[in-house]
């Protein structure tokens, strides 16, 4: 008599009890840790400098679990900028919401540079990791498509400000698809000499900034 050959299991075999799935909100956990790591790791060594190695040891997470979320540092690299530019856009709605809509274009530099300080500083290291994003979207397309994005949309929340303001009576120098460039200009600023110097008094900035839009005829004048 043949003797039975029992079943071995391996990763082949069939189970009848599966193993739980992790819930979405874990997940949403498990990638912003990971994402954290990697902005960590990227501020302090650069994109190029930094190795998946490191992220993953910066996260106190497996190798595999990493993997799992971001496959190449390419990735996580175009994933990190995405999380710093969506804070961007999480204040801008401020400014367009005609229910809390600034009543002048100093107004409203001012409300993003509040924004600016409160929520993009700490998340970059002081901007450092803007700079970084910035100087790698030089070569890098997708990179650079999410820069792109990010400051068309600022043109635009700055010129429907001044559209609003110059249809309220007020007079501009000029076309305000053309001033909002120089307002977007003035957070730009801010972001790299803040980064590379290190002594950029923003209020101080920022009145300066208002008094030449004053001066040029698109500030608040009464």
């Amino acid at each position: 008599m043949r003797r039975a050959v029992s079943p071995i299991k391996n990763e082949y075999s069939f189970y009848t009890h599966r193993m739980p799935k992790i819930s979405d909100e874990r997940k949403l956990e498990r990638s912003q840790q990971i994402l954290d790591a990697a902005r960590r790791c990227f501020v302090e060594k650069g994109f190029h400098r930094a190795s998946m190695s490191d992220v993953i040891r910066e996260s106190g997470l497996s190798a595999g679990a990493v993997y799992s979320y971001y496959s190449s540092k390419e990735q996580l690299i175009a994933a990190v900028a995405r999380s710093v530019f969506q804070a961007y856009e999480s204040g801008l709605g401020d400014l367009v919401d005609g229910h809390g809509a600034p009543a002048s274009p100093e107004d409203a530099i001012r409300m993003l540079a509040a924004h600016v300080i409160a929520e993009i500083a700490p998340l970059t290291d002081d901007f450092r990791m803007v700079v970084t994003i910035w100087g790698e979207a030089a070569n890098n397309p997708e990179l650079r498509e999410i820069v792109r994005e990010i400051i068309l949309g600022l043109r635009k929340v700055f010129e429907r400000v001044l559209v609003r303001w110059r249809d309220a009576g007020h007079e501009l120098p000029g076309e305000p698809a053309d001033l909002a460039l120089p307002m977007v200009s003035v957070m730009q600023g801010v972001v790299v000499q803040q980064s590379l110097v290190g002594d950029v008094d923003v209020d101080a900035y920022v009145d300066t900034w208002c008094a030449l839009m004053r001066a040029a005829g698109f500030g608040d004048q009464g």
